[in-house]
């Protein structure tokens, strides 16, 4: 698999002449100490369900914010270290509960009809970004789902925001992740630890898709997520040309969940000019959040500043 990925790399760079492709390298940078303000808060949606927002603020003025759109089952709350890393940077973060997850609206209770729900709500956190921090770039990270609601909002609206990270995005779907969509249950059916949700039988147990030990990891979340994954999908590769914002792609060559090849295709048939993929040796679809996601902050931290000099 190392082989294959940096064989691809190569000749990704090699034909793409306006991208950049790059392997990572090991070392780890400190933590710079910074003042930070939290502060927690609501914020409604078009529909009228509360999601939880939390916003970090470095002591300085922001030189650019990130908004984090975050994984299935799980909830912005795992990002405080990457928040940590982007205020060190003087880079504010606006992360929030996507709906039916977390501390938002719906835990264990919602339905989507489309995914193109979330990028409204996501539309949301972004205009409130801007309007509370006037004349700053702002940025959007999705990580897995998070990555597929973050690449449908900036396919939808290609100017918005200055750029995306899109991390272990579900941005094609090359290792059938949840099985042959729509799945078997009924659609108003709701899936937990008990059903093996992905074709290489890994029961779904927060393994993989959060943290350890994680108390608002989902047991059991509406088969109706991964349903709208296919949409999805389609609606990204059908409109590919669409896709002008600069992103950066990353993900890791031991991903069980979405394979590496996601980001390869996206990076490949993207419209987007100023484009990056670092393809992460020995790391799994956590990325920033395992052992040693301090280097993925980092390196994240450093991509943004070089588009806000």
């Amino acid at each position: 698999m190392k082989t294959l990925l940096k064989s691809t790399a190569l000749a990704l760079a090699l034909s793409l002449s306006f991208g950049s492709v790059a392997t990572a390298k090991t070392p780890e940078q400190p933590v710079k100490l910074s003042i930070t303000k939290s502060t927690a808060q609501k914020i409604k949606t078009l529909d009228g369900l509360n999601l939880h927002l939390q916003k970090d603020i470095p002591n300085a003025k922001p030189k650019a914010v990130v908004v984090i759109s975050h994984g299935l089952a799980s909830h912005s709350g795992v990002f405080g270290d990457f928040a940590k890393t982007m205020n060190a940077n003087d880079i504010a973060v606006y992360r929030f509960d996507h709906r039916g997850h977390g501390k938002s609206d719906g835990r264990d209770s919602i339905h989507i009809n489309s995914y193109f729900e979330m990028v409204e709500d996501l539309r949301l956190v972004v205009q409130k970004a801007k309007a509370e921090h006037p004349n700053t770039p702002v940025f959007v990270l999705g990580h897995s789902m998070g990555g597929h609601i973050s690449a449908l909002y900036g396919t939808k609206y290609p100017h918005d925001v200055n750029g995306f990270i899109l991390a272990a995005g579900v941005l094609r779907y090359n290792t059938m992740n949840f099985g042959h969509l729509p799945r078997p249950e009924p659609k108003d059916s709701f899936v937990d630890g008990s059903v093996s949700l992905t074709t290489l039988n890994i029961p779904f147990e927060g393994a993989g898709l959060s943290v350890g030990g994680d108390p608002l990891m989902l047991n059991k979340f509406s088969v109706s997520f991964p349903n709208s994954f296919k949409e999805g999908i389609k609606y990204l590769k059908d409109n590919d040309d669409k896709f002008v914002a600069p992103v950066m792609l990353i993900s890791g060559n031991k991903d069980v969940f979405v394979a590496p090849k996601d980001a390869i295709d996206f990076y490949n048939e993207t419209n987007s000019v100023d484009k990056s993929l670092i393809l992460y040796p020995n790391f799994g679809h956590l990325l920033m959040l395992e052992n040693g996601g301090q280097k993925i902050n980092d390196d994240v931290a450093e991509w943004i500043n070089e588009r806000v000099k």
